[in-house]
């Protein structure tokens, strides 16, 4: 199966350019079997959310958008699985989630401002796997690597230098698991990474198991 670990879309993301309902259909005609809608999920998203609708139900407008965005998928078989981009008030590092349960996403305001340390112990605790995004970006800060299961080596976002190299040495460095993602915000940006797996992905318990077991090879 072909999967992309990190994709935007409009509705949520404020930096996104494509809406779930041409974000599907483009995926699938560039021959992926699944995406994870991972989009930012952090205090600023929130805000522009509550400015743009009048409404303070973040969690419940994130979980919308995924379940549309599966919705859309079934239709032309694509699966789409929910994940998240999650940054802490802390600092601007991006952390990715995969298996985060939906009954988390209500207390989002109360996740982001309590910071990564914290966060690290409750994915933990929660078999939610961490893994910080585009690490070696400008105006990220390097963490303790044992508060993260793993890292993402290689972001084929265009329009930043993720320093890729650097992050896949620091992951062997470590020992972190590490992943591959596209970080589609834009028409350009489909497609143009993920991983491999010859394992039947129905599911996010289904991903989160090839994710631990490093089943995939990088695209």
């Amino acid at each position: 199966m072909k999967i992309d670990l990190h994709v935007h879309s409009r509705e949520i993301s404020p930096c996104g350019r494509i809406p779930v309902a041409e974000l599907i259909p483009l995926y699938r005609k560039a021959g992926y079997d699944a995406i994870v809608l991972s989009n930012h999920f952090n205090s600023h998203a929130a805000g522009e959310w509550a400015e743009k609708t009048g409404s303070s139900d973040f969690g419940g407008a994130y979980l919308e958008t995924f379940r549309k965005a599966e919705t859309a998928g079934e239709k032309v078989g694509l699966r789409v699985f929910c994940g998240y981009e999650i940054r802490f008030d802390e600092n601007d590092n991006d952390y990715l989630l995969y298996g985060m349960p939906d009954g988390m996403v209500s207390d989002c305001k109360e996740y982001f401002a309590m910071g990564i340390a914290l966060f690290s112990e409750i994915a933990g605790k929660k078999g939610i796997l961490l893994y910080q995004a585009h690490p070696f970006r400008n105006r990220m800060t390097v963490i303790n690597p044992a508060l993260l299961f793993g890292m993402e080596v290689k972001n084929t976002h265009p329009r930043h230098d993720s320093r890729n190299d650097i992050a896949e040495a620091w992951a062997d460095k470590y020992k972190l698991h590490k992943i591959s993602g596209s970080d589609c915000h834009q028409l350009p940006d489909v497609g143009t990474s993920g991983i491999w797996t010859d394992k039947d992905v129905r599911s996010m318990a289904d991903l989160v198991e090839v994710l631990k077991n490093d089943d995939y090879t990088f695209l």
